[in-house]
């Protein structure tokens, strides 16, 4: 079984669980509903949602059917998102441009946004090197802002077909 395989210091995709927790909450908070009615929903028990959740209960763990449910229910694509970066994937959904036929001032939009990101990217790795030092929080905070312009370079492409 699985719980042999991992030390429970040893969890491979604890990040994964934190953003389908964090999905979840988000829902629960935009819905103003509780975790039993959530859990209702997907068709389970809040306990059973609750487990499903925590990477450290590795026999009731997280199922890509769960993860699929989730995302269906919530409307919120996050938890397949990071499933693509654990792979080392960008995954995007084409945005309003393709339906609105990359019209050429929703292009110009989507750049200048594509431009304060990048702005925003160039900021965090200046602070973060400003010391001479680059440690994990600051590695993470970089990639998590270069991740947001790859994605958003993407649905730009993708946009125009």
């Amino acid at each position: 079984m699985i719980d042999d395989l991992f030390d429970t210091d040893e969890l491979p995709v604890a990040e994964i669980y934190r953003t389908a927790q964090r999905v979840v909450k988000d829902y629960m908070n935009r819905e103003c509903k509780k975790i039993e009615w959530v859990a209702s929903q997907l068709g389970t028990t809040r306990g059973y949602l609750y487990a499903s959740l925590d990477p450290h209960q590795t026999h009731k763990p997280l199922s890509v059917d769960r993860a699929l449910e989730i995302c269906r229910l919530t409307g919120d694509a996050r938890i397949v998102e990071a499933m693509a970066r654990e792979l080392g994937y960008t995954l995007c959904k084409p945005g309003d441009l393709r339906d609105k036929g990359a019209e050429p001032m929703e292009v110009v939009v989507t750049v200048l946004g594509m431009e304060e990101l990048h702005g925003d990217l160039a900021k965090t790795v200046k602070e973060a090197v400003k010391d001479g030092v680059l440690d994990e929080d600051e590695k993470e905070e970089i990639r998590k802002r270069a991740y947001e312009l790859r994605k958003q370079a993407a649905e730009l492409e993708k946009a125009l077909g």
